[in-house]
């Protein structure tokens, strides 16, 4: 209903119709054969109002719809019909277009009608108010963009990828229109062919009549069940791709089971339980980590506050940042942004958190807003840094030493697909292995957005952060370390007061900038709880995370108990380490409620 073109063929053209709808629409009924006055017609029908967009006749008619006169016009509801029953009406008319001029349309939502009918092509427009109807060049090509959804320069945008499409295409069979409709773009999913709109609205299917000397047929795909079906006369309809069972349920869990970097914490950790349970007889303090950075509340082992970190990094360093205390007024959180002239996409996370629970990037007001009133806790709100990489870099410094160091790197490959020109992102998603993992929640973040089909070489990231359990991708870079870079990280780390063990964060631009100190932004600090990541490279065995992690723990141990007798500092009892625990694991159930 509002991306249409015909496309002359020998003895016969091609007329194919997007379908862009609401998420509330229901899913159209496949094209079928229905009779009206002793003639035959195919079409979808939509089964909230019984009406279809788009109509073949068995008389060599053929008519599509398009949402939308001239202009983006002002609903006036109620609205005496709707469009698509209008449509049925003109085309069961002995002549559509006789029919379109005569009949009554007051009362009816502004629309456009792509008619062919006895060997002519009509574009045909109610505005609100008036009837207008042009003849069409039947030779050459043609390509309409629904008023309500797009404005001229998009349309305009349209009309140069269809002629360069053209250009390029030699001998255009069916599929390959079926291919255009799918694929053209240019990244920009918004205003793509198929388009996806935040979710709300997007490209449902994707409809051609083929009528040729030797063909009269629609072929319609179905792009949320994956479903492609052709109905000829004599042959109401033959499915071409019968929907897959296929068992990802088993698939996630075979990928867990073989991939160990999967397994639950406990399960990893437990056999190298023995070792902390030594490093904390020997400290006489089950929680001997507390004095390792003394001005981060736990030492950041687990329930500190990201804003109170923030605080104490140099501006320049980390992303600009708000925080939002539970229960704020939206009114007065928009205001505080505005003053402060944030602006979207931005980062919204919780101020205590982990794993990359509810971090979310909000694009618009309302996705901002509706993540405020949700909030159960207080959360931050933080500008998007827009570098292309991430990596992780832990650092370590014994107190009383001129000099920290550099224990690993991790880089990260965030979780995205690339188009092929044919596969949804979910059928892209369920190519990889790993990302099975993600398919549950991705499906419900983005919903419809995963039947979006992106055109071929081009990428959409789907977790734009670096988390391994939403899905990026490690790698070991420990073989990066250099002086270079553990002088620029060490002179940044010591303007962070008492700061000594712990895993920089970091989005970058590009490796000699950042070994230069310029363009990155620390993105978060992680201190005694924080894991030498790069253990979860796939390469990697569970035999060599468990023996970097034991390196990790020596080391924390040693600068905890050196802070703690050169500052007179007392390690945690183990009556305050519980109730750390106890109070960490009550917020988080409140944060995934």
């Amino acid at each position: 209903m509002c991306t249409v073109t015909f496309i002359p063929a020998a003895g016969g053209f091609y007329l194919t119709s997007n379908r862009d709808e609401s998420r509330s629409r229901s899913v159209a009924i496949e094209p079928q054969i229905y009779s009206a006055g002793g003639d035959e017609l195919i079409y979808p029908k939509d089964p909230d109002a019984g009406g279809s967009w788009i109509v073949l006749k068995d008389k060599g008619v053929a008519g599509v719809l398009l949402n939308g006169a001239f202009v983006r016009h002002l609903r006036i509801l109620p609205y005496r019909a709707s469009r698509g029953v209008i449509l049925l009406e003109i085309m069961r008319a002995p002549d559509p277009l006789q029919q379109f001029r005569q009949m009554d349309l007051k009362g009816i939502e502004p629309f456009t009608l792509v008619l062919y009918s006895t060997g002519k092509l009509w574009d045909c427009r109610w505005d609100g108010s008036r009837k207008h109807s042009m003849a069409l060049n039947t030779a050459k090509p043609h390509i309409w963009s629904s008023a309500t959804l797009y404005d001229d320069r998009t349309a305009k945008a349209r009309e140069q990828w269809f002629e360069g499409w053209l250009r390029t295409t030699d001998r255009i069979a069916p599929d390959d229109v079926l291919g255009f409709h799918r694929t053209a773009g240019n990244g920009d999913v918004r205003n793509s062919l198929v388009m996806n709109r935040d979710g709300r609205t997007f490209t449902v299917s994707v409809t051609s009549i083929v009528m040729t000397d030797e063909d009269s047929r629609m072929i319609h795909s179905d792009l949320r069940s994956g479903q492609d079906s052709v109905a000829t006369f004599g042959r109401s309809c033959d499915r071409l791709r019968p929907p897959k069972r296929t068992g990802w349920s088993f698939s996630r869990f075979w990928t867990r089971l073989t991939h160990w970097e999967y397994w639950p914490t406990h399960v990893v950790y437990g056999p190298i339980y023995p070792y902390w349970f030594w490093l904390s007889l020997k400290a006489r303090s089950f929680f001997f980590f507390n004095a390792a950075n003394p001005r981060i509340e736990y030492a950041g082992f687990t329930h500190e506050r990201k804003s109170e970190i923030y605080n104490q990094i140099p501006g320049k360093y980390y992303p600009r940042t708000q925080l939002c205390l539970r229960g704020t007024d939206w009114a007065i959180l928009k205001k505080q942004l505005e003053s402060r002239s944030f602006t979207f996409p931005l980062i919204a996370k919780p101020d205590i958190g982990e794993r990359g629970t509810q971090v979310s990037l909000v694009k618009t007001t309302d996705e901002l807003e509706a993540y405020c009133r949700s909030s159960p806790v207080d959360f931050l709100v933080q500008e998007y840094i827009p570098y292309d990489n991430e990596v992780g870099i832990f650092y370590a410094r014994i107190p009383g030493e001129p000099k920290g160091f550099i224990t690993s790197i991790v880089g990260k490959e965030l979780l995205a697909v690339t188009g092929d020109g044919r596969s949804t992102i979910r059928t892209l998603l369920r190519q990889t292995p790993r990302f099975h993992l993600q398919l549950p929640v991705l499906a419900q973040h983005y919903g419809d957005l995963l039947e979006t089909v992106l055109p071929k070489g081009i990428s959409h990231t789907l977790v734009p952060y670096g988390n391994h359990c939403r899905g990026a991708k490690f790698f070991d870079w420990t073989d990066r370390i250099t002086p270079e870079l553990t002088d620029m990280i060490d002179s940044v780390c010591r303007q962070i007061p008492d700061f000594y063990y712990g895993r920089l964060d970091i989005r970058f631009a590009d490796w000699g900038s950042l070994l230069q100190g310029r363009k990155f932004s620390i993105i978060e600090l992680n201190g005694a709880g924080s894991e030498p990541t790069h253990i979860y490279d796939p390469d990697h065995s569970l035999f060599f995370a468990w023996k970097e992690i034991i390196r990790h723990w020596r080391l924390l141990y040693t600068i905890s108990l050196i802070n703690a007798r050169r500052n007179k500092i007392s390690l945690m009892k183990t009556s305050a380490g519980l109730k750390m625990l106890k109070d960490h694991a009550r917020y988080m159930k409140l944060l995934n409620r």
